[in-house]
């Protein structure tokens, strides 16, 4: 074992700890586990309850409830915190060999909603992500695709940045549209392979959900409703019916609102 700090984490953790070398295994992290009602890390670093992460998926959890109005989470999320890249990438490489490389994952499966990740500069905001994934999953019946990444998008963004927004994601909903690009929420809706959506799908569905929650009453009450009906159902209806009724105008409605959102950023 060697002993160390973690540069450029130190605000995650109280002190040094004895933290193992890089080691090349399909064993998951499991030195150390922090407990909650709703969710529990395993890491094999030791981190305590009062930690800036366990606080933040606290926090996360919470603020999304409150905002989507989510039923009582049924399943626990299970958070794999493991302490460097080169493990987590060897994990993932030999566990789920049909994936493709990224720095996090949620993998929902019937035995467990699990979220996986390491200690890296991102760290905060890939959990953030991730754990959404997970939250939505252990309190809904299915979540369609494009909702699922637009939400996770929407609450990966550092809550306590005043005002803050997808900064990557309006940048290119503005290159987007130079490229004579428009929203299509019809064509978003039909996807169903994770793997086939590209980056202007991530921005094009954080835009749609920011556009909802952001701009008015009945635009945020759509979405509520539909969410609401995901409890129970594991065949929705396209959501893009009921906003074309709240709101008639919503192509146009949805680009000045992303370009809104560009011109208040610094």
């Amino acid at each position: 074992m060697t002993f160390f700090c973690l540069a450029g984490l130190a605000s995650f953790f109280s002190g040094c700890h004895l933290t193992p070398k890089t080691t090349y295994s399909t064993d998951l992290p499991s030195q150390h586990s922090v407990n909650s009602k709703h969710f529990i890390i395993h890491s094999n670093v030791k981190l305590d309850s009062d930690n800036v992460l366990v606080q933040e998926l606290q926090e996360l959890r919470e603020r999304l409830f409150a905002t989507l109005r989510l039923p009582e989470q049924r399943d626990p999320v299970s958070v794999y915190l493991f302490s460097d890249e080169a493990s987590y990438r060897y994990y993932m490489n030999t566990t789920w060999q049909n994936l493709p490389p990224r720095r996090a994952y949620f993998v929902g499966t019937t035995r467990e909603l699990a979220v996986y990740s390491f200690l890296s500069s991102k760290v905060q905001e890939d959990l953030r992500h991730e754990f959404t994934h997970g939250l939505l999953h252990g309190s809904l019946k299915t979540v369609p695709l494009w909702l699922d990444e637009g939400l996770a998008e929407y609450f990966e963004v550092d809550p306590h940045i005043p005002d803050a927004v997808h900064a990557e994601h309006v940048l290119e909903w503005e290159t987007a549209k130079q490229d004579n690009w428009s929203p299509n929420l019809f064509r978003l809706e039909m996807l169903t392979d994770f793997r086939d959506m590209t980056q202007r799908d991530y921005a094009e569905a954080w835009g749609w959900v920011h556009f909802m929650l952001q701009t008015s009453d009945q635009t945020a009450e759509v979405l509520l409703k539909y969410l609401a009906g995901l409890e129970t159902t594991k065949t929705p209806p396209r959501l893009l019916t009921s906003l074309e009724t709240a709101s008639p105008n919503y192509f146009n409605d949805v680009q000045s609102h992303v370009v809104k959102m560009r011109s208040l950023q610094p």
